[in-house]
């Protein structure tokens, strides 16, 4: 008899952690059919070297990573624009004002090192408010009201790949949120 509770034991004990393990599997399906862009998220976690892994949270450490590398090339992209842009004060204001919101101090960079902090101590709705940070940065940078300039060049496009790595992470660190 002591077997058979030692073994129920054994069961719900297996069970629990099977069952928690479940839910912080990183399952891409369930992760990019709450994208913005279904296609580009699924692209983007089957592009990751290795697979998408097996856990949430390394997928959210990972997918960080590319967001920051991602902002420091589009701050990159920014500094060669401005220089590029001549005279031309408009185009090169534009610029300018757009290096600020991706910066590293106050702008998407700063948000990231900040989300990576908090994504260390495994604070999922801290990581989420800096995320949003870095969303509502670009959208400032590109498309705010304050910037009624049109950009041709490729810097729109960045900005896309930019708020979509974003919005994965938000929907990763919302599943951690929710387990």
């Amino acid at each position: 008899m002591v077997r058979f509770s030692t073994l129920t034991l054994v069961i719900v004990f297996l069970s629990c952690v099977a069952s928690s393990y479940a839910a912080n599997v990183a399952d891409p399906q369930t992760i990019c059919k709450k994208a913005k862009d279904p296609s580009f998220c699924l692209n983007f976690l089957k592009s990751k070297p290795g697979g998408v892994g097996r856990d949430l949270n390394s997928l959210l450490k990972y997918t960080l990573g590319v967001l920051r590398t991602d902002v420091s090339g589009t701050i990159s992209l920014i500094t060669k624009l401005i220089a590029q842009s001549g005279n031309d004060l408009e185009k090169k204001n534009y610029y300018k004002s757009c290096l600020t919101f991706y910066a590293e101090d106050e702008g998407a960079l700063g948000e990231i090192e900040e989300a990576q902090d908090l994504l260390n101590r495994s604070d999922y709705n801290g990581v989420n408010v800096h995320i949003s940070g870095v969303m509502s940065d670009v959208y400032n940078c590109g498309t705010g009201d304050e910037h009624p300039y049109q950009d041709t060049s490729s810097l729109p496009k960045q900005a896309d790949v930019v708020n979509n790595v974003a919005e994965i992470i938000l929907i990763i660190s919302n599943l951690l949120l929710n387990h």
